[in-house]
Parts: structure tokens; C-alpha cells; sequence
């Protein structure tokens, strides 16, 4: 199953090595997309130290990411079928519309969080 949705919040937190977006309050999703702490140097096998969240109902603390594809308009994550606990998704695309500075900020942190699996990262200019 592919969950697509627009976001109109976002946030990108470096210190804390988080990307969120959520459709306006009391939408149906939200996706939040995360490094654990104490993990930013380490590359571990099958990115058991990055979580992601979608919805409150489907999240994993092993992504288990395939891809990840970042545009000036559209986050894309592809999720791979050791995925166990996002059982029913394995793609999640939100569209968004951010100012210059939040898509830098976006793609800075992300590319944070990605370290070690620049192989699944692919930024679309």
C-alpha cells in the first residue's frame, strides 16, 4: 500500500535528527522520519538505528528503508519487505510547498540522518 497526502507543516530538527510533516491539525497522517540518539556515526545493518512514524498506527524502529527521494516539492520513502512492522505500507510520498531556507534545512538534516546509507538517498534537483 502507498500513502501519499500533502503536507503543510514541517519541521526538520538537526539537534535531534528529525524530519515531520503532517497534513493541518486533525488531518488523517502525519510521517516522521528519525536518527536514534547516540547512532549518528554508526552505520548499522538494516538501519535498525533509524524509526520512522506514519500515522500513529504503522511505525518501525527498524525502517528497513529501501529509498528515500527528496525533491524541491515531494519526500518520497520506500520501505523494503524486512519492513515488519509497517505491514501494510511500503511507500510513503508527501507532496509539500516549503520557503528556500525550510527545503535546505530539510535536505541538511536528512542527509544527517541518511549517513552511512547514502546508497537509499536520492536528492532530485
Amino acid at each position: 500500500m502507498k500513502t501519499e497526502f500533502f503536507a503543510p507543516s514541517f519541521d526538520a530538527i538537526e539537534a535531534n535528527l528529525y524530519v515531520g510533516f503532517s497534513e493541518a491539525e486533525g488531518g488523517e497522517h502525519y510521517f516522521l522520519l528519525t536518527r536514534k540518539e547516540g547512532s549518528e556515526a554508526e552505520t548499522v545493518p538494516n538501519r535498525k538505528n533509524i524509526y520512522a512514524e506514519l500515522d500513529d498506527e504503522y511505525w518501525t524502529e527498524d525502517a528497513g528503508i529501501d529509498f528515500v527521494a527528496l525533491s524541491r516539492d515531494r519526500f518520497t520513502v520506500r520501505f523494503g519487505s524486512d519492513t515488519i512492522t509497517l505491514l501494510e505500507c511500503d511507500e510513503v510520498a508527501i507532496t509539500f510547498s516549503l520557503e528556500d531556507a525550510d527545503f535546505e534545512r530539510l535536505k541538511q538534516v536528512l542527509q544527517k540522518i541518511m549517513r552511512g546509507y547514502e546508497d537509499r538517498l536520492h536528492l532530485i534537483d
